[in-house]
């Protein structure tokens, strides 16, 4: 395991200019395409169970459209080990405005479906410039999909006892704001059903790859900068208290989860210092045993960057979960 010193990097000045030309990039970045072009990280083969919906939202439906507004459905990888398995919900990226669950699971997450844990990969509502799905909705979608999965735990040989969840990118900060914000009313959907009210919302672990656990820090990036002020509703004039209302490291207490945050030295999007911010609030909260901060300061730059190695760091991954099952 390597570790780098974590510095904050100077911000760049807020600004929307460039917003269209990044989400451009940003998509082919969650697609596995684009940036990375032919070195691009494998993903798992589409399970056939797919599109089944955790709550009433699907918009989306076969366009598959950035301006869809996203949906509440899921897709359920099954693992060959006879069960009742564990579940690990898997979070996509993608500023909290893009992105699908039909992006996929790294092919480099096959050994955590072999150590006899199912991967649930869910969508949720994505932040819409009209103001639409808003903060907290991608949190509440994350807790209801949760509830689900224990919900339908006997259907699907699932052990209720043991969900996790995780993430990249925006993802890994929805997964890392459900290991920190147990039983916190502000975070669960009003209207939810009394079968998943039922349901306890907490996870026995996360895994935040690359997360942007910082919304400030991430707003500083000038292409990011107009979604986030769609999450936080905030429009243009978003302040340090809206920013801190989405962050991770705010609401860390004795009772956060264990939690492996994944990030790499040359991050734009998530410097190591967004890590190290949620590793001093498990610190200060007494709890400083259940985080793990990974830094990687080697290999190609794009591993140094927004995009880590997961076949590398997958052993970590399956440590974590294995620790806490």
């Amino acid at each position: 395991m390597n570790a780098a010193a974590v510095l904050r990097r100077p911000r760049t000045p807020i600004s929307a200019a460039a917003l269209v030309g990044a989400l451009v990039a940003i998509a082919g970045l969650v697609s596995g395409c684009g940036w990375f072009g032919d070195d691009a990280q494998a993903l798992l083969p589409l399970p056939e169970e797919r599109d089944i919906q955790y709550g009433p939202l699907d918009t989306c439906g076969e366009e598959r459209s950035d301006e869809c507004g996203g949906s509440q459905t899921l897709d359920i990888y099954r693992s060959d080990v006879e069960g009742p398995n564990p579940v690990l919900i898997w979070i996509h990226g993608g500023g909290f405005v893009l992105g699908d669950k039909e992006d996929g699971v790294r092919e480099a997450m096959q050994p955590i479906l072999d150590d006899g844990w199912d991967i649930v990969s869910i969508n949720y509502r994505l932040a819409l410039p009209d103001g639409a799905n808003a903060f907290p909705a991608a949190v509440q979608d994350v807790k209801r999909a949760v509830r689900w999965v224990r919900a339908n735990a006997e259907a699907n040989d699932w052990d209720p006892d043991v969900v996790a969840v995780a993430g990249h990118s925006a993802g890994g900060n929805l997964a890392a704001m459900a290991a920190v914000t147990p039983n916190r009313p502000e975070f669960e959907d009003p209207e939810l059903p009394e079968d998943l009210v039922a349901q306890d919302p907490t996870v026995v672990a996360a895994i935040a790859i690359a997360s942007v656990s910082d919304l400030a820090a991430f707003a500083a990036n000038e292409e990011w900068s107009e979604s986030m002020g769609h999450y936080l509703s905030c429009g243009d004039g978003c302040t340090e208290d809206d920013f801190a209302r989405g962050s991770v490291h705010p609401y860390v207490d004795g009772n956060a989860a264990p939690m492996l945050a994944l990030h790499g030295v040359d991050d734009p999007l998530a410097d190591p210092a967004q890590g190290r911010l949620v590793e001093q609030a498990y610190e200060q909260a007494g709890i400083g045993d259940r985080f793990e901060l990974i830094v990687v300061d080697d290999g190609p730059d794009r591993y140094r960057g927004h995009d880590p190695d997961f076949e590398r760091w997958v052993d970590d991954f399956r440590e974590l979960l294995e620790a806490n099952r």
